[in-house]
């Protein structure tokens, strides 16, 4: 099976009273991204291997402390060329 990435977009609506420590948290997290934010909602941008990377990292996310939902909002999927050195 070819190498893949897949990235997704997540929404996390986050209590404003924990909003730093959750936005720390996100920050900390492997392959998490904050690309925006706007009245305690994140649009966060998660980069993996497998769609199950994705899910977990999102499941990670929603069982923070104060964050009352994290859904994802896109997901795309790609096969890579391994031997291709990585763009970014």
């Amino acid at each position: 099976m070819p190498a893949e990435l897949h990235v997704a977009s997540l929404l996390v609506h986050v209590r404003p009273d924990r909003l730093v420590p959750v936005r720390a948290a996100i920050a900390g997290t492997p392959g998490a991204e904050i690309h925006a934010e706007q009245d305690g909602k994140l649009v966060v941008v998660v980069e993996g291997p497998h769609e199950g990377w994705i899910a977990d990292r999102m499941t990670a996310m929603h069982l923070m402390d104060g964050v009352l939902s994290a859904v994802l909002v896109f997901h795309h999927a790609e096969a890579v060329d391994e031997a291709a050195p990585p763009t970014h």
